[in-house]
């Protein structure tokens, strides 16, 4: 009786050691491939954002300058 608990216990652990390096080598189990396509399109998203927040600043600054250069023609 005892040795069949053992070996149960060590059969689920492996199982679940065999389970998780599948998981991560593969990647398409438990829904992994969906979460890396969704972190992919975040990290295009944030780029996105970025770019439109330089070109945001960048368009403030010209409006600026253009502002202090008609202040001093005047």
């Amino acid at each position: 009786m005892h040795l069949d608990l053992i070996s149960f216990a060590f059969g689920i652990i492996i199982a679940l050691s065999i389970t998780i390096v599948v998981e991560k080598v593969y990647g398409l189990l438990f829904g992994n491939r969906r979460q890396r396509e969704l972190a992919r399109e975040v990290k295009r998203l944030q780029s996105i954002v970025r770019k439109k927040d330089e070109l945001i600043k960048k368009s403030l600054k010209t409006m600026q300058d253009e502002e202090l250069k008609n202040n001093e023609q005047e």
